[in-house]
C-alpha cells in the first residue's frame, strides 16, 4: 500500500513540475495602423497574469506605429478601447470604433511558443506586442523582431507545423497573429468615449 502511494505522489509531483507556468511575454508595445492616420486611445490589453499594458499611444499612422514600454506583459487574455480615423484632408475623424472583446489565450500562448522557438540562432527573451488598427479591425500581433538584414532568422525544422509564425505587414519581420477582430463602427463619438466632447 505505501509503496502505490509513494509512486502515486511521485507521479504527481513530476506531472506538476512538467507542467508549464504563466510567463511574461513581452515588456515593449507597438500601437499603429495599416490605413493611414489614426488616433488611437485609450486601449488596453489584460493579460493572463493579472496585468496587462496600455497601447493607447495618440496620434499613429503606418506599423509598427509608437513605442513605448509596457513594462513585464503576460500572454493576452482580453482587450478594450477606442480608436478613431483622422480626416486626412482637414481636422477632425471621420469614423470612431470601439472594441471589448476576450482573446483566446490558451491558443495565443501556442502561438507566443511557437515563435519563441522559431528561430535556429536568433535568441530573445521577451518580445514585441503590438496593436494594429485598419478601420473597424484590430489585431494583436507578437514578434520577437528578427530582421533578416542585420540577424540570422532562418528557422529551425518543423518549428511551426500549424503555419502561425507570419510576415509582418511591412514583410521585415516574422509575427504571429494573437487576435484579429472588428470593433464596433459610429460616424458620431460613443458616449463617454475620449472622443464625446458633449
Amino acid at each position: 500500500m505505501k509503496i502505490k502511494l509513494l509512486f502515486v505522489l511521485t507521479a504527481l509531483l513530476f506531472l506538476s513540475a512538467c507542467e508549464e507556468k504563466p510567463f511574461y511575454v513581452a515588456n515593449i508595445g507597438n500601437g499603429g495602423s495599416l490605413d493611414g492616420p489614426y488616433v488611437i486611445g485609450p486601449i488596453s490589453v489584460a493579460d493572463v497574469l493579472g496585468g496587462g499594458g496600455g497601447f493607447g499611444y495618440g496620434a499613429v499612422n503606418g506599423y509598427p506605429g509608437a513605442s513605448a514600454d509596457i513594462g513585464r506583459m503576460g500572454v493576452p487574455k482580453h482587450i478594450e478601447g477606442y480608436w478613431a480615423k483622422q480626416n486626412p484632408n482637414a481636422r477632425g475623424y471621420v469614423a470612431f470604433y470601439r472594441i471589448s472583446a476576450d482573446i483566446d489565450s490558451e491558443l495565443a500562448e501556442k502561438k507566443i511558443r511557437t515563435l519563441r522557438s522559431y528561430y535556429k540562432h536568433y535568441e530573445r527573451n521577451m518580445g514585441v506586442m503590438q496593436v494594429e488598427v485598419e478601420a473597424e479591425n484590430i489585431r494583436v500581433y507578437y514578434t520577437l523582431k528578427c530582421f533578416s538584414r542585420v540577424n540570422d532568422c532562418s528557422s529551425q525544422a518543423n518549428s511551426d507545423p500549424n503555419h502561425w509564425v507570419v510576415r509582418s505587414p511591412t514583410n521585415t519581420t516574422e509575427v504571429v497573429v494573437l487576435f484579429d477582430g472588428k470593433g464596433e463602427m459610429s460616424p458620431m463619438p460613443f458616449p463617454d468615449s475620449p472622443y464625446d466632447e458633449n
